[in-house]
């Protein structure tokens, strides 16, 4: 039988490595190209191009200061967790996010509207709502979201995301 979620939020606590253990992982990368690939019909995903977007994850990742989206401290136990069929883990299994709901957006896929969400703040706290409409909430959490979407303006504005943005496109 799996664990319970007081559980899973305490194997989460227990590992340092909880936040960034995901991100080795070929999966996030392959499903970040499922989502873009609409935009950059052009381009043949080969290793090299596969660098080109883990670089560009662990950019989006640092915005979110290495963290789930709505990471914050507010608690003894993490208020991130994965989904129900993950909680056995003993790290974030990290979803995909569209920062502008596909559910309210005609333009979901850009590169520049994915986020590396927990299970929960996929699920329960953004749950089909465009990201500003989360500021509702107001608090801690309010504050999370627009620090996080000011790094990020500023990492879609550097030479850096721009440079690799241009590899990406190079056939």
């Amino acid at each position: 039988m799996g664990k319970n979620l007081k559980e899973h939020r305490e194997c989460l606590k227990n590992n340092p490595n909880k936040y960034t253990q995901d991100l080795s992982n070929d999966r996030l990368v392959d499903t970040f190209i499922n989502h873009i690939k609409s935009e950059f019909k052009h381009i043949k995903f080969n290793k090299s191009k596969k660098l080109i977007i883990k670089k560009l994850i662990d950019l989006i990742f640092k915005t979110q200061g290495n963290r789930p989206i709505f990471h914050i401290e507010a608690s003894e136990l993490p208020v991130c967790w994965n989904q129900h069929k993950n909680w056995d883990l003993n790290y974030i299994k990290y979803e995909w996010g569209h920062l502008y709901s596909k559910n309210q957006n005609l333009l979901i896929n850009n590169i520049e509207n994915l986020g590396l969400y927990s299970g929960r703040c996929n699920q329960h706290i953004q749950s089909g709502m465009d990201i500003k409409e989360i500021s509702i909430y107001g608090g801690i959490l309010t504050e999370r979201i627009n620090n996080v979407l000011t790094k990020r303006v500023e990492l879609f504005e550097s030479q850096e995301w721009k440079q690799l943005i241009n590899e990406l496109n190079t056939i």
